[in-house]
């Protein structure tokens, strides 16, 4: 399995997956910072802590530019066999087809790791630059960046699984896309909130109430454990289909 991973490492240094694991954290780091800093004297005039008005207002940022980094760097991940038409000389090397799996789902993850640990000291940075008051909230800030992620296994596992199945990346592309962008619509209702799509959006630690589609108190999320619940449940029947069916798979 080491030697699989190690081969997997040196693939990936030819492809511009790594740059964009680096970029589109970086550039919600951006986004947030240029949001917060033309509301923060709004949230301030209503009393929020700034640290809380942070996570809630960056929230609408993750919850689009995840799904999508996922669906890119899945999909990625994959296309460098498929360009290569590799899959036929991995799979006649005696290893496990699963160990080609579990490896490209290692990286995925990896990467995904790296990319929240970017989010996470992006958010001490803000804060510290814009001078927020009273101490830095890093459990808070931890969950912020590491929440959405969790909450995104069902859309890494899917996402694994829809590339490995068809070698043509426009469908699990647009099929990524296409969630992506349903998901601050399935959030919004308790119904498709449900949704394995619109879980990164339902793992933010804190909330902001609307009373009378009017602003309200920023509060704490209830619903993480459920949540949490679901995302593992979907992300582990994804994976197991994505592997069955990767282990049946036959090259021509």
């Amino acid at each position: 399995m080491n030697n699989v991973i190690h081969s997997e490492k040196m693939k990936l240094k030819r492809t511009f997956i790594t740059p964009v694991t680096l970029i589109y954290p970086l550039g919600i780091v951006m986004i947030s910072f240029l949001l917060i800093l033309m509301q923060k004297n709004n949230f301030m005039e209503r009393n929020y802590n700034m640290w809380d008005a942070m996570v809630v207002m960056t929230q609408f940022v993750i919850m689009l530019l995840i799904p999508l980094a996922i669906t890119i760097i899945s999909s990625n991940l994959i296309n460098v066999e498929n360009q290569t038409n590799s899959w036929k000389f991995l799979f006649a090397l005696p290893v496990g087809k699963s160990q080609f799996y579990f490896s490209k789902l290692f990286y995925l993850l990896k990467l995904c790791f790296f990319s929240a640990l970017i989010i996470f000291i992006g958010f001490i940075l803000i804060g510290k630059t814009l001078g927020f008051s009273g101490g830095v909230p890093y459990l808070l800030l931890f969950k912020a960046a590491f929440l959405p992620y969790l909450g995104s296994f069902p859309l890494i596992t899917f996402q694994l699984w829809m590339s490995i199945q068809f070698k043509n990346q426009a469908f699990p592309i647009g099929i990524g896309i296409l969630g992506a962008i349903s998901t601050f619509f399935l959030q919004m209702n308790e119904s498709t909130s449900y949704l394995f799509w619109a879980y990164p959006a339902m793992m933010t630690p804190v909330k902001l109430l609307l009373v009378n589609d009017s602003l309200g108190d920023i509060v704490t999320n209830d619903g993480l454990v459920l949540y949490t619940t679901l995302s593992i449940i979907f992300g582990l029947l994804f994976l197991l289909i994505g592997l069955i069916k990767f282990n049946k798979q036959q090259v021509d």
